[in-house]
């Protein structure tokens, strides 16, 4: 019932939604109350009489009159009891054949996938139309025969969707965990896969009405339908046979504008459903204007002369089943005008999630919920998306990970940085947008001769001094540079570290470099941030960190990098791997991993200290150490 009332209060701000469902409930009310509203009786025998013979429409027929002298409005209110019929029952049919096929192919796999998706693939590649016909042909016509033509006929792309969906959901730890127990195949597909799958059914099954509307018009348009049944298509082919070579337009127009109304209406309904249960459908949500949740820790407090002020801030990503995975919990850190900082910590830390919060790009799954972001002491919490939109790039700007999937491979380079010119009014033409661009290819290493040559012809390096030339455009305060140097060979690397290095100190930029790298670290930044398990871990100056690292993970990482001051020491390692969101451990979280775990360490978790000027620790032993001194 409380996914049922979120997504309805998800749908009823979608405006698009709404119209279409207002649309589709005026057309089940006309079909419902048909005897009530429609003024005559379109199935009773009426009197000839000459003048109203494909009458206009007039004071008594609202629509006019057909051949016979019927009225036309009747037969619409009255037709669409047939139309909505089929639709529902043929869509019905098909998603229950598409779903059966769709889970039993992506669960059992093999063989048995493989002949399914053959015969699918076979199915699809026929026209559907032409095969309509011959099965009507064989079986008959009929409204039943119609509707089982569509309903065996509609479930292919129904089947690939639900496939696709069971191959990921049979993979999930869970699952795997379930079936473990010894849980048959059965129990799993209809306790724990089926009811995953249901939303996207239904949406899949409102979108699906209208092509089994259409299906039954164009079937009964050609006169494989039910002659005795009024149905919306079999008006339109009485109206072609007989009407409209006699000029009587107000026989076509109806039926053809009833149809496309309630195709329509199920379109928005079901564009809307598939948004609702299918993230990847969905545009970013950037902010979730949920009331934040404030924590209370000793945290290093907010600085009014930093550019960037982050205070507690916590991320948590929402699960499939509902459940909130703590990504980030109480983040904070200051970054001062000029300065740098890295963050520092395992893959699955938490470090890149911190960043796309900054920018307000977490995906669909993410959730803000607690914490303040001040940037020049103005919360970006607190600002809309037309605000943020204005903010990105001209004041705070990325350098994504991966610059050959940051760069749009269909357009030259230089177009993709005189668009972030042009759209933040960087500059007033597009002439001096394509010199700026020249200069900041220039500014980074890049021939301007290049500016019109697209990613594909840049070496990997080349691309990751393109896509730092586009942070750079609009002159902004802030980069946020996420592993950029990941995917270059060592050399490329040393070259991108100085480039940042160098255009930080000479534009006066903040920075913000987000690594595992601890050497990168060490030439680039002024301070450290490390993280472990979606906390801070230590946070101090790169010399204090290096030098005097007081967290066992921090003090860690340090001996699993080389020093080639000490070539003879021996390298350390971490054992086990950083926790999952779905399993964090009590306590501290890097207990199960510490070599000098405590008993207090299971079950308190530890707080950010100070333990000196502007060196900040979460860890039981360094604080029983520091007071015991």
């Amino acid at each position: 019932m409380t996914n049922i009332l979120r997504a309805w209060n998800i749908f009823k701000r979608k405006p698009m939604a709404m119209v279409g469902l207002v649309m589709l409930l005026t057309v089940v009310t006309m079909a419902v109350f048909a005897p009530l509203l429609a003024p005559f009786d379109p199935y009773a025998k009426v009197p000839f009489e000459a003048d109203k013979i494909l009458a206009p429409p007039n004071a008594e027929h609202f629509l006019g009159t057909d051949d016979v002298g019927k009225d036309v409005w009747s037969q619409i209110i009255y037709g669409a009891r047939i139309s909505l019929l089929v639709g529902f029952l043929g869509s019905i049919m098909s998603i229950l054949i598409g779903t059966m096929v769709g889970i039993v192919a992506g669960y059992y796999g093999g063989r048995m996938d493989q002949f399914l998706m053959r015969l699918v693939d076979f199915l699809m590649i026929i026209p559907g139309l032409p095969l309509m016909l011959v099965i009507i042909a064989v079986l008959g016509r009929g409204l039943d025969k119609i509707i089982l033509v569509i309903g065996l006929l509609y479930w292919t792309y129904t089947s690939r969707l639900v496939r696709s969906l069971v191959i990921s959901l049979k993979e999930r730890q869970y699952i795997l965990r379930i079936r473990s127990l010894g849980a048959s195949h059965a129990r799993i597909i209809f306790l724990h896969i089926f009811p995953q799958v249901v939303p996207l059914i239904v949406a899949q099954g409102v979108l699906s009405v209208s092509n089994a509307i259409i299906s039954e018009s164009v079937l009964s348009f050609l006169g494989l339908g039910d002659p005795l049944a009024i149905s919306w298509g079999s008006m339109l082919n009485f109206a072609f046979a007989r009407a409209v070579t006699r000029g009587g337009w107000w026989f076509l127009l109806p039926p053809g504008f009833a149809i496309v109304w309630v195709s329509l209406s199920v379109i928005l309904i079901g564009t809307a459903l598939e948004e609702i249960f299918n993230p990847r459908l969905r545009t970013h949500h950037l902010f979730d204007p949920r009331k934040m949740v404030q924590t209370k820790e000793n945290i290093p407090a907010q600085d009014a002369n930093a550019v960037l002020s982050v205070q507690n801030l916590s991320i948590d990503y929402i699960a499939q089943n509902g459940t909130a995975l703590h990504a980030v919990q109480d983040v904070s850190f200051n970054l001062q005008p000029g300065r740098s900082i890295g963050l520092v910590g395992e893959s699955g830390c938490g470090k890149t999630t911190v960043m796309l919060a900054l920018m307000r790009l977490l995906p669909e799954s993410g959730r803000i919920t607690g914490g303040q972001v001040h940037f020049n002491n103005d919360n970006l919490l607190n600002k809309s998306e037309a605000q943020m939109c204005a903010i990105r790039w001209a004041d705070l700007s990325i350098v994504f990970q991966g610059a050959m999937n940051a760069l749009n491979p269909v357009r030259t380079v230089e177009s993709q940085i005189i668009e972030a010119l042009l759209h933040h009014k960087a500059v007033t033409t597009k002439e001096q947008a394509r010199q700026r661009a020249a200069e900041l290819l220039d500014l980074v290493g890049i021939a301007p001769q290049r500016s019109t040559q697209y990613q594909h012809q840049y070496s990997g390096g080349m691309r990751q001094r393109a896509v730092i030339a586009m942070a750079l455009a609009c002159n902004p305060q802030i980069i946020i540079a996420d592993e950029p140097t990941t995917a270059l060979d060592v050399m490329i690397q040393a070259q991108i570290i100085v480039l940042l290095n160098k255009l930080r100190k000479e534009l006066n930029l903040s920075l913000i470099l987000v690594t595992h790298d601890l050497g990168v670290v060490s030439e680039v930044c002024d301070d450290v941030l490390v993280m472990y398990g979606g906390k801070v871990a230590e946070y101090a100056p790169a010399e204090i960190i290096f030098k005097q690292p007081q967290h066992p993970y921090t003090q860690r990482l340090l001996q699993a990098f080389p020093d080639i001051a000490h070539p003879s020491v021996t390298l350390a390692s971490i054992p086990g791997t950083p926790p999952q969101l779905d399993s964090l451990p009590t306590g501290c979280r890097f207990h199960p991993r510490c070599q000098l775990v405590q008993p207090i360490c299971l079950d308190a978790t530890p707080q950010p200290l100070p333990s000196a000027t502007s060196h900040w620790v979460a860890c039981h032993v360094a604080h029983n150490t520091r007071e015991a001194k």
